[in-house]
């Protein structure tokens, strides 16, 4: 019972981490309890005692799931609570494989080194697999708060704020438990290092000479109404309002959220006639979502109007699982398929992302994929924009994770960042993580602020993950070589 209340404790301190409560020094602390457990356990008892963290965890942080499903996917709530705890199982995995890794290292004097690489090699797999990864609540975004010591993103990305938080974790247990200084010592001067670079960092992105003024928009219409037949022109009423305030304002780039436009805009008249004519009237470059029906799929697309003629179009890549596609459909599609009923049974783009013009464009959870903004602004988007729809979460703690998870994607590549959501929070976010201005949950307006478009690349744009990748390699050859002999 010991070991179940001290696993769960550890999940629960994981999950606080986070928003809705983001109590984020938590964050710096939670495998402390897990590391306990271990010290006398072996083998399958390590293993389900993470895979009980993580439960715990994961229960706290996505719970919202079901919720969504019951409501707009037509389940019920059993099979949707059954499907929200078969997510939470497989991401409680990675936890307890990173536990059993880590088990023989947490004895060793390099323990403080090389747990944070499994660590930063367990989310660096979570972000790729199952069905193209869910690199959702990584350790390194409950930091968000602490915007000076995030620049660090700047080097390895969410991954390596992750690693050092881990080595904080480590540094906590062997100084309680060992009287060692030496981890402590190192990891708190690591850490006032970054924090005090950081902090000179955030100085060089005022903004000078060849500035722009851009807005986002947020119309904040409930999502059971969104799709109503009668509801299509007064959306386009809403955004066309605060399209028109914010360009009298000298906004010159107004992006609107996704499928902002509840209609296939080019295909449906007279309502694509009326985002023409919006365009045509204001110097302002739109960014606007609709869905789109082509070659006999539909897309998931954001459309980019100037002066009244498309400039181009990008089309979603990472479609949200159960949401917008069903993994393995022949299979399961008699028992889930009312979850796509709501917003389409989507198609991916086919080939590889680009920026429209120097705008790279991603729609709803695209955000928390690192390496497609990385990809954008490798292809030469000097800005990044973010289009969704958060009206599926009401004011649960989702729209606020969402927008975290936005503030690491500007870091990482140095980029202004425009995020537009139906309901909260829409946000313009600078180069250095920090929300410059926002529209609050719930809340109709617009947001608006000078960006500069930027063409530098960082390390983390230029090479990817490669610090916490080589970090993850070297530590997992030492856990492998520490695993050698039998507990």
């Amino acid at each position: 019972m010991k070991r179940i209340l001290l696993a769960a404790a550890s999940g629960l301190l994981y999950a606080l981490s986070f928003p809705l409560y983001s109590l984020f020094p938590l964050a710096w602390v939670w495998a402390v309890p897990l590391f306990l457990l271990m010290e006398n356990a072996c083998g399958l008892e390590i293993f389900l005692s993470g895979v009980i963290s993580g439960m715990v965890a994961w229960a706290g942080i996505v719970y919202w799931v079901a919720y969504v499903m019951n409501e707009y996917g037509g389940m019920t709530l059993l099979p949707a609570a059954f499907l929200l705890l078969l997510l939470i199982t497989c991401l409680s995995l990675f936890f307890g494989f990173f536990a059993l890794l880590s088990s023989r290292l947490l004895r060793t004097k390099g323990a403080f080194l090389f747990i944070p690489g499994l660590w930063a090699l367990m989310e660096l797999v979570r972000s790729y697999v199952p069905f193209s990864g869910f690199p959702w609540a990584l350790l390194g975004y409950s930091q968000q708060p602490w915007t000076a010591f995030i620049q660090a993103a700047e080097f390895g990305g969410v991954y390596l704020v992750g690693a050092v938080i881990m080595m904080g974790n480590v540094a906590v247990y062997e100084l309680a438990r060992k009287k060692a200084l030496v981890p402590v010592t190192i990891t708190a001067l690591l850490a006032l290092s970054l924090v005090l670079w950081g902090s000179w960092r955030m100085n060089g992105f005022a903004a000078g000479p060849g500035t722009v003024r851009a807005a986002v928009a947020q119309a904040s219409i409930p999502q059971d109404r969104k799709w109503s037949p009668g509801m299509v022109d007064p959306t386009i009423d809403i955004y066309s309002r605060l399209t028109r305030e914010a360009a009298a304002r000298g906004a010159r780039i107004v992006v609107w959220p996704e499928a902002s436009c509840p209609f296939f805009l080019m295909l449906q008249w007279p309502y694509s006639g009326r985002i023409i004519s919006l365009s045509s009237s204001t110097e302002a470059r739109l960014i606007v979502g609709s869905p789109a029906y082509e070659n006999g799929v539909y897309l998931n697309r954001m459309w980019m109007l100037e002066k009244g003629k498309i400039a181009g179009s990008y089309d979603k890549v990472h479609l949200v699982p159960f949401g917008e596609y069903l993994p393995l459909a022949d299979l399961i599609r008699p028992i889930f398929s009312g979850l796509t009923e709501e917003v389409g049974d989507f198609a991916p783009l086919k080939g590889k992302p680009s920026p429209i013009e120097d705008a790279g464009i991603m729609i709803c959870f695209e955000v928390i994929f690192p390496d497609l903004a990385r990809e954008l602004s490798l292809k030469g988007a000097t800005y990044l924009v973010n289009s969704s729809n958060d009206a599926w979460f009401k004011t649960w703690s989702t729209p606020e994770q969402h927008l975290e998870m936005s503030c690491f994607r500007a870091v990482e590549n140095r980029r202004w960042l425009l995020s537009s959501t139906n309901h909260g929070y829409s946000a313009i976010i600078g180069p250095d993580g920090r929300i410059v201005r926002q529209v609050g949950l719930l809340k109709e307006g617009w947001a608006m602020a000078d960006i500069a478009p930027l063409r530098e690349l960082s390390f983390y744009t230029r090479y990817g993950p490669l610090i916490p990748a080589i970090w993850a390699g070297i530590s997992l050859i030492a856990a492998l070589t520490a695993y050698r002999r039998k507990c």
